[in-house]
């Protein structure tokens, strides 16, 4: 296969991953020429999240974090994770050095299953209700546990992002993204119990994938005709 044939491969298969990922919240396609604006619905699980327009959450490791929009959270192991189980990242309750780390159900909550009502608030707030018995008196008991909050990030307008996988991406190095929280004057609140359906355009999607097919077939039938003209060629010497 010349290199041609195979960079127009290479491009089918990235068109059909697009359109596989017409559906996954906070995707990040492969190419920019098919989107819409996000479309968002109703969820009735109260750790999905839709993100301001312009936000990301940082995610993964707090010394080299990536981004993501993908708010279909939830709790792995008593950590707030998006779906893919990459850890979201925000302000530890308590914690004053403002850098965004995990955000953990504590312990012996999470082991004795003491954590209920789990939930993210539209100001970013990740919190649970735990039951406690009172020593003087036996009486069981409710409490609201706020965990910390998650951490919003924000890129200059014409920052080109690395893209790392299906959901998340990566700023240049030169980049300094504004950190914040949900609601704090600089960000916008989260839509709580809502669920992001990407912003691929369908119809666009498919229609981009098999101009893609065409071009391949073209250039595959292209190269065909030259082989079979050189070994007619060579043929016509012998």
């Amino acid at each position: 296969m010349n290199a041609g044939i195979a960079k127009a491969a290479e491009i089918v298969e990235r068109r059909a991953e697009d359109l596989r990922m017409l559906f996954t919240g906070g995707a990040q396609p492969n190419f920019a020429d098919a989107l819409r604006l996000e479309h968002v619905e109703p969820t009735d699980n109260p750790l999905s999240v839709a993100l301001p327009p312009d936000a990301f959450f940082v995610a993964g490791d707090a010394a080299k974090p990536s981004y993501t929009r993908d708010g279909a959270l939830e709790v792995r192991d008593g950590v707030l994770v998006s779906s893919d189980g990459t850890p979201v990242l925000g302000f530890v309750e308590g914690d004053s050095s403002n850098v965004p780390r995990a955000l953990s159900i504590e312990k012996n909550d999470a082991l004795l299953g003491r954590a209920s009502d789990i939930r993210v608030e539209p100001d970013g707030v990740f919190g649970y209700a735990r039951s406690v018995i009172e020593p003087g008196t036996g009486e069981s008991q409710v409490e609201r546990v706020a965990v910390g909050r998650v951490a919003l990030a924000r890129f200059p307008a014409a920052t080109r992002l690395e893209r790392l996988d299906t959901t998340h991406v990566r700023a240049p190095a030169h980049v300094v993204p504004l950190i914040g929280r949900p609601n704090d004057g600089s960000f916008l609140s989260l839509e709580t119990q809502r669920r992001a359906l990407g912003h691929l355009d369908s119809d666009v999607a498919v229609s981009r994938l098999q101009d893609a097919y065409l071009a391949m077939r073209a250039l595959s039938a292209a190269e065909r005709s030259r082989n079979a003209f050189a070994r007619g060629a060579f043929d016509l010497v012998k």
